[in-house]
C-alpha cells in the first residue's frame, strides 16, 4: 500500500525502488521477529512526533500489523487455511521493504494482508528517512498478480481494503469494487469453518455497513487490456498487407 496509502508513504528523499520477491516460510521465527521490530520502529516513531496524517498511518500500521503477527503465531485464524498460506517479501538492497500473505484461490490471488516498513509510512512533513522507498507494497501486489497468472487465474487479485485511505490506492492501482456477479466465494480462501460472514454477505448481496467501510476489491486485468485493444488497435508498418 503506496505513496497516499495509509500503510506505505515514502518519506523523503522519495525514489522509485525495484525490488526483489522473495518466498518466505509462514513459520519462520525470523519472520515474526522482523513484525516486532517493525512494530517497535512504529511505536517510536509516534512518541517522536510525527505529522497527524503519519500519526493515522502508522495507527493502522499497528493495528494490520498486529493481525499479520497473531496469524502467523496462531492466535487468530485469518482468512484462510494456514497450510495454503504463502508468504512474500519485498527486498531492496538487503532490506525487506514490505511483506504480504498470500492464497492462490479458484479464480484469484487472494492478499490477505501486506504490511510495508514502518518509514514507507513518513510523509513530506516528516523527518527524511534513509530507508524509505516508493513501491513495495504495488510489487507484492504485482507478484500476487504473478501467482495468479500462473495458477490460471488470469492474473487477477483480490483483496479487503482496510479503509477508504487503501481503498482510494487501490483504485488508483486498477482495482474495481467486488460484486457478487464476481463470484466472491471463488475469489477468496475458504478457511476451516467456511468462509468468512463479510463475503458471503457480498456473495449474497447483503453487504452491510462493516462491508462498505471496509470494501472486498477485485483487479482484474484482462478487461482492461481488451479495452485498450479496442480503442487502439495497432498500426500496421509501412508496406504490410
Amino acid at each position: 500500500m503506496p505513496s497516499d496509502d495509509p500503510l506505505e508513504r515514502s518519506a523523503r528523499p522519495q525514489r522509485a525502488a525495484s525490488f526483489r520477491i522473495l518466498p518466505l516460510d509462514p513459520g519462520d521465527p525470523d519472520l515474526r521477529a522482523l513484525l516486532r521490530r517493525w512494530d517497535w520502529i512504529a511505536r517510536s516513531l509516534l512518541s517522536r512526533g510525527v505529522s497527524p496524517p503519519t500519526r493515522a498511518r502508522l495507527l493502522d500500521w499497528r493495528r494490520v500489523g498486529g493481525e499479520l503477527l497473531a496469524v502467523l503465531e496462531g492466535q487468530e485464524e485469518g482468512e484462510g487455511a494456514s497450510t495454503e498460506r504463502l508468504v512474500r517479501a519485498a527486498v531492496h538492497r538487503g532490506e525487506v521493504q514490505a511483506v504480504a500473505t498470500i492464497f492462490l484461490c479458484r479464480r484469484a490471488a487472494f492478499v490477505e494482508l501486506l504490511v510495508s516498513a514502518p518509514w514507507n509510512l513518513l510523509g513530506p512533513d516528516d523527518p527524511p528517512e534513509a530507508r524509505a522507498v516508493r513501491g513495495a507494497a504495488r510489487a507484492l501486489v504485482g507478484a500476487a498478480s504473478a501467482l495468479a497468472r500462473a495458477g490460471g487465474a488470469r492474473g487477477r487479485v483480490a483483496l479487503q481494503a482496510e479503509n477508504p485511505r487503501c481503498q482510494a490506492f487501490y483504485e488508483r492501482m486498477g482495482f474495481s469494487l467486488m460484486r457478487p456477479s464476481d463470484a466472491p466465494l471463488a475469489l477468496v480462501p475458504r478457511g476451516k469453518k467456511g468462509w468468512s460472514a463479510p463475503v458471503v454477505r457480498l456473495a449474497r448481496g447483503e453487504a452491510g455497513p462493516e462491508e462498505r467501510r471496509a470494501p472486498w476489491m477485485l483487479l482484474d486485468p484482462e478487461p482492461r487490456q481488451l479495452r485498450v485493444a479496442v480503442a487502439s488497435p495497432p498500426r500496421l508498418r509501412p508496406g504490410a498487407a
